[in-house]
């Protein structure tokens, strides 16, 4: 027989109300970051665009490819674009950071792998062609023929096992 001990200190109870201060905690937390970007969405907007434009311009085209796509779902996600500016004016932000990092490793690995104008490379050349479209010259080769290879025996010439229902299907 199993036993179960029932605790009575309260913790259902108390991790009902620490549940519910948690989320409590975590409403007036993201109020005051959401008005904190509210302040801020007009400067991080401006910024987004002195820092990389088409970061801006590929948000609205993207925008506009939904308005013609889904019209309903380009008017609905417009409508939260209004209502949640200082989100979308930090997401332009972080957008236009990103494609400067973006811009900036590519033209990092360009370097890394650009070879010096003044060093040569050692190759050997396999073919030469004058032209791409002229097909490669084949030289002429004497080709001995193959023999001709042993013929086995045939399955026809071989005698049939008596007592084997199954050849009848084969003939």
């Amino acid at each position: 027989m199993v036993y179960v001990k029932y605790n009575r200190s309260g913790g259902g109870w108390g991790c009902l109300i620490l549940g519910i201060l948690g989320l409590v905690a975590g409403y007036y937390i993201l109020k005051g970051l959401f008005y904190v970007l509210y302040v801020a969405s007009p400067v991080l907007f401006v910024l987004a665009l002195a820092i990389n434009w088409r970061a801006v311009a590929d948000t609205g085209r993207d925008f506009l490819s939904l308005l013609q796509r889904n019209p309903l779902g380009g008017l609905v996600l417009g409508a939260l674009a209004v209502v949640g500016f200082p989100v979308l004016a930090l997401y332009l932000f972080v957008r236009a950071l990103g494609y400067t990092r973006m811009e900036q490793f590519s033209r990092t690995m360009r370097e890394r792998h650009e070879a010096p104008e003044a060093e040569f490379v050692e190759f050997e050349e396999l073919e030469s062609r004058p032209n791409k479209d002229t097909p490669p010259v084949v030289e002429d080769v004497e080709i001995e023929p193959l023999p001709e290879p042993d013929k086995p025996a045939r399955a026809e010439q071989e005698q049939p096992k008596p007592g084997n229902t199954y050849d009848e299907f084969f003939k």
